[in-house]
């Protein structure tokens, strides 16, 4: 029988204990219930009393405890999931049932799919709107919410990643250091809510922590995805270069003189940079898949 572990990072919300109630219910007593926390010694205690298993978190960030979290489960499918309550647990069961059927490596929550109204502001959505194509361009996956707090992940994949430190990236650290390796990431649509309780406490900036994301897909571009800069320079360059051509071939047409030599340089150099640019990233992006290739071998 498979087992399942479940990782909750909380500060104080209140919210958990109906999560734990539910998971229990749906789960059974065999799975494994992990919080990591990092509240007060009396909301500690709660949890203690709860019967779960309590681990204190002593440094910050929420991909740190899960980290902690994830490190100390014994499952064979792990999860994890906001202590808001905020993300339809359905999530998490219906993830685990993709793990288990193998065809599959990380399941991540898509909250974008069904928001209650009033769950996610507007620049929030649009953030995670951009960063969420990024990485799908880079990995050549479909995901929609990469800034998820809801994922299932298997412990086999999970392994490949137990021993890196994790950066402030969220959830998003897992689907970026696990896709980079070749593991399959697919994601499941899932219903968010407006919480119940107070304010979230495990980032203090949410525009800090989309950028700190943005940072590190940006540099995943640079190395695992050079077509999509060197390409997409290269067709800004030619487009600007054939542009400039384009005015000197009417100018041409019209005057019936050609003094613009200077103008028509600059215009084949840029469409040539650019051709090479082009060129250079499809070369090293055909690079990298076949070494991305080699490796899941």
């Amino acid at each position: 029988m498979v087992k399942i572990s479940i990782v909750i990072p909380t500060i104080e919300e209140e919210s958990v204990f109906g999560i734990i109630k539910e998971l229990r219910k749906k789960l059974g007593k065999s799975a494994e219930i992990i919080v990591v926390d990092k509240s007060s010694d009396g909301y500690y205690k709660r949890l203690v009393a709860s019967g779960v298993k309590v681990i204190r978190q002593k440094d910050i960030g929420v991909e740190n405890a899960i980290m902690h979290g994830l490190r100390k489960a014994g499952g064979d499918v792990l999860a994890t999931v906001d202590a808001d309550g905020t993300h339809d647990l359905s999530g998490i069961f219906d993830g685990i049932r993709m793990v288990e059927n193998g065809s599959v490596d990380l399941v991540l929550g898509n909250r974008l799919h069904n928001l209650e109204k009033g769950s996610m502001s507007h620049y929030i959505i649009a953030g995670n709107v951009v960063l969420s194509w990024i990485f799908s361009k880079i990995y050549r996956v479909s995901i929609h919410d990469v800034l998820t707090g809801l994922f299932v992940v298997r412990r086999s994949a999970f392994d490949g990643i137990r021993d890196i430190d994790p950066y402030r990236a969220g959830i998003a650290f897992f689907a970026i250091e696990l896709a980079r390796r070749g593991y399959r990431v697919k994601e499941v649509n899932i219903r968010y809510y407006k919480r119940r309780y107070g304010k979230s406490k495990l980032t203090k900036s949410k525009i800090a922590y989309g950028v700190n994301v943005a940072s590190h897909l940006v540099r995943q571009v640079r190395d695992y995805s050079p077509l999509l800069i060197f390409g997409g320079i290269g067709i800004v360059a030619i487009i600007i270069g054939l542009a400039i051509g384009m005015t000197i071939l009417v100018q041409f047409l019209s005057t019936g003189t050609f003094d613009l030599t200077g103008r028509a340089l600059i215009a084949f150099m840029l469409v040539v940079i650019g051709v090479l640019l082009f060129v250079s990233g499809l070369i090293l992006d055909i690079l990298i898949e076949i070494e991305r290739q080699l490796l899941r071998k």
